[in-house]
C-alpha cells in the first residue's frame, strides 16, 4: 500500500504533473508514494483509509484551500494520520508559515524524511482552521477573488485593488483577556517589550483582522509574525489601511520576515468573544466564510498532527 498524494489541478496557476513531482526522488522514496488527482465534491474517506493502510501522513498538494478540506475532514475522523501539505496554490499560507520548501519535488521529499508536530487547532464558532482565520479587509478579498476568473498573484493584487479604496473599518466590542506578548531575540524587540510590558490594549475598530495561528498569509506576506501554533493561543493581528504613500514605503515590509511597519498591531488572547458593528464577510484559511456580527475564537492545544520538516521552528 503507497502512501496517498492527493493533487488538486485548479489550485494555483501552474499545471501539476505528477511525474515531474515523483522523477526527483530517490527510489526508495519514490515507491512509498502515488499520485491520486482530487477535487470537489472532497470525499476524503477512501484516501485516508489509504493513508492509515500505509501509515500515513496524508499528502495533499494544492492550495490552502485544498489543505483546509483535508484538515477538515481529519479532524471530523479524529486525526488518525498527520497532514502533509505541498505547495501548489496561489498564496500556499501554511507552507510558507511551516517554513516548508516551495518547490514541490524537494517538499516532498523533505516532508517523507520530515517528523510529526502536533499544532494547535483553532476554530470559528466551531468550525477548525489550520492557519488564519480572519475579516474585514482581508476576508472580502478573499470572496472577491473566490468570484474572479483566474488564480495567481495578479488576481488576488486585482481583488485588493478593487476593496482597497472603498473598505471601511468597522467597531469592536471584545469579551476576551489580552496576554503579554513574548519578546523575541532581537535587541530592539527586548528594549520595546521593557519599555511596554503591559499587553497590547484589545482594538475597538479595525480595517482588517486575523486571528492567526502561523505567522504568514498567502504570497508570504507576514501578518502574524508572533503567532506560534504550539503555544495554546492565538495572535490577533490588524492592519490600517494603508495610504498612498504607505503603499510604497510600508507594505512591503509586511512582505519581509522581521518586517516592522506601523500598518500592523499584533496581541494574544487564549479565547475571544467578538462583536462587530455590523455584519462582515469572514474567511478561514483564504477560503470564503458566512457573514457574521458576532464570532467566538477558541483554541484546542496541540490537537491536530502535522507532518512537517527539519525546517520547522516549532517542536
Amino acid at each position: 500500500m503507497k502512501l496517498p498524494i492527493l493533487f488538486n489541478s485548479a489550485s494555483g496557476t501552474s499545471p501539476k504533473d505528477p511525474d515531474a513531482l515523483l522523477r526527483p526522488l530517490p527510489k526508495e522514496l519514490r515507491d512509498r508514494v502515488e499520485a491520486l488527482p482530487f477535487g470537489p465534491p472532497w470525499d476524503f474517506d477512501a484516501p485516508i483509509a489509504q493513508a492509515m493502510a500505509a501509515g500515513g501522513p496524508l499528502f495533499v498538494w494544492g492550495g490552502d484551500g485544498t489543505v483546509h478540506h483535508a484538515a477538515k475532514a481529519l479532524v471530523d475522523r479524529g486525526c488518525p494520520v498527520p497532514l502533509a501539505a505541498l505547495p501548489g496554490g496561489s498564496g500556499n499560507g501554511l507552507v510558507h508559515g511551516l517554513r516548508t520548501p516551495l518547490e514541490p519535488s524537494g517538499a516532498l521529499q523533505r516532508l517523507l524524511e520530515g517528523r510529526e508536530l502536533r499544532l494547535d487547532l483553532p476554530r470559528l464558532d466551531g468550525d477548525c482552521f489550520l492557519n488564519i482565520c480572519g475579516t474585514g479587509f482581508e476576508a472580502a478579498v478573499a470572496h472577491r477573488f473566490d468570484s474572479l476568473p483566474g488564480r495567481g498573484f495578479s488576481t488576488y493584487a486585482q481583488a485588493c485593488w478593487q476593496l482597497w479604496r472603498t473598505w471601511q473599518e468597522a467597531g469592536l466590542s471584545w469579551d476576551a483577556e489580552p496576554l503579554p506578548t513574548p519578546a523575541t531575540a532581537g535587541r530592539i524587540e527586548r528594549i520595546r517589550a521593557a519599555l511596554h510590558a503591559a499587553p497590547p490594549a484589545l482594538p475597538t475598530a479595525a480595517w482588517s483582522l486575523s486571528f492567526a495561528n502561523l505567522p504568514t498569509f498567502g504570497n508570504g506576506l507576514w501578518i502574524a509574525p508572533g503567532a506560534d501554533p504550539t503555544d495554546g493561543l492565538l495572535q490577533w493581528a490588524t492592519l490600517a489601511r494603508p495610504g498612498w504613500l504607505a503603499l510604497a514605503s510600508e507594505v512591503p515590509q509586511l512582505f519581509r520576515e522581521g518586517g516592522t511597519t506601523p500598518l500592523r498591531r499584533e496581541g494574544r488572547v487564549r479565547r475571544a468573544l467578538l462583536r462587530l458593528e455590523r455584519p462582515l464577510p469572514w474567511h478561514l484559511d483564504g477560503e470564503p466564510a458566512p457573514e457574521r456580527d458576532r464570532a467566538e475564537l477558541s483554541v484546542e492545544p496541540r490537537a491536530f498532527r502535522m507532518q512537517v520538516t527539519d525546517a520547522c521552528p516549532w517542536t
